[in-house]
């Protein structure tokens, strides 16, 4: 099975092409292929089926754990970066993901990626609560956590801390994950605030634990922090992999941009 190995800001991922590959893909390969010890290893597994005449490219998005997710935006701007340089795309296109449509920019060598509108209201997320969820408290090991949640075609909690570097991610970002108030789980982002454009961010991913970057986090903590005041609505997040640069238009639609690169491929044996 042909594979390319690519990142974004250190969110690495194994790429599969239909172009080159039949192969069913079940929960159980999927885990293998992203196994750091037993297979290629990586956050997630990106499946892209080419487009038609008829019908726009369309990407399936795997876990560590073998889950379906329904978005991954620094794995659709890898894609994308991808199909600039090797399959020559130059015009703007879209992919089709299980969280929608997603538009892709091409700004000179610059990819921007039309995230969509975010999912602000609780049952849509989803929480067990209705309405924005905006400071609200949860307990996790009988301590209070004042969350933020977002969806950007997947759940986001987002949590402000005063030191991000020493935080417990690892410790509590499972907890949280994990947490009754979230009924599919939830990805974890842990914010401090540098500037009112600026923030350091650290991300528990569900089904992928921490992650060096998260581009639906990234989104998410741009939402939240505008929604509250924390920060602008232009803001650079500097992950442990790298910086995303995340704005939220006037139309309602939030942008991503940042680096990708292809690294290597190869051929993974089954049998």
């Amino acid at each position: 099975m042909p594979f390319i190995k690519m990142h974004g800001a250190g969110n690495d991922f194994v790429f599969l092409s239909r172009e080159n590959t039949s192969i069913p893909i079940t929960n159980k390969l999927a885990q293998l292929l992203l196994d750091r010890h037993f297979g290629v290893g990586g956050d997630q597994l990106l499946v892209l089926t080419p487009g038609t005449s008829t019908q726009i490219p369309s990407l399936k998005i795997y876990n560590a754990d073998g889950s379906l997710a329904e978005m991954c935006g620094n794995g659709v701007r890898s894609v994308a970066f991808y199909l600039m340089k090797y399959k020559q795309y130059r015009k703007n296109f879209s992919l089709q993901t299980d969280a929608g449509e997603i538009g892709i920019q091409f700004k000179g060598k610059k990819i921007e990626v039309d995230m969509g509108e975010p999912v602000l209201e609780g049952r849509k997320i989803p929480v067990r609560a209705r309405g924005p969820i905006v400071n609200k408290s949860i307990q996790v090991k009988g301590k209070t956590y004042k969350i933020h949640a977002v969806s950007m075609g997947n759940p986001h909690c987002v949590i402000y801390v005063k030191n991000v570097t020493q935080f417990p991610v690892k410790e509590i970002g499972p907890l949280i994950e994990k947490h009754l108030f979230f009924p599919n789980r939830v990805n974890v982002e842990f914010v401090q605030v540098l500037r009112q454009n600026h923030v350091r961010v650290r991300v528990w991913e569900r089904g992928a634990g921490e992650t060096l970057a998260c581009g639906t986090g990234a989104c998410a903590v741009a939402v939240a922090g505008a929604r509250f005041g924390n920060t602008s609505r232009n803001v650079k997040i500097d992950l442990p992999g790298g910086s995303l640069q995340v704005r939220w238009g006037e139309n309602n639609h939030v942008y991503l941009s940042g680096p990708s690169e292809v690294t290597f491929s190869g051929t993974f044996l089954i049998g």
